[in-house]
């Protein structure tokens, strides 16, 4: 990750941790959950529509979006609703595994 501060790993997060363990998961990327609320496009495809009604269409590729949406639904699913201008820092194994599977110029 670019700073340090965003180098967290998935066990050093109580809220993660405790989804882990409920899903009997040893690091994030393979909880059941995980995959199928992040990286599943037909769930995301879903979410993309609820976007685009909210925000419009976006200028960015529809992969990028996806992405987007894709953290999102990770602090959602992990932490709720956290309201307006409340950011987490998501784990780094998440973030990367999001990052593979819908890629960009950038990453």
């Amino acid at each position: 990750m670019p700073t340090a501060k965003e180098c967290l790993c998935c066990h050093s997060m109580s809220e993660v941790r405790k989804e882990m363990n409920d899903g009997n998961a040893k690091n994030m990327i393979h909880h059941e959950g995980f995959i199928a609320n992040c990286l599943n496009r037909h769930v995301l495809k879903a979410s993309f529509y609820e976007y685009i009604e909210y925000n419009g269409r976006p200028d960015e590729p529809v992969h990028e979006t996806y992405r987007h949406i894709a953290y999102r639904r990770f602090v959602r699913w992990i932490w709720g609703f956290l309201g307006r201008k409340n950011r987490k820092i998501l784990p780094s194994c998440a973030v990367n595994a999001i990052r593979n599977q819908f890629p960009s110029q950038q990453y």
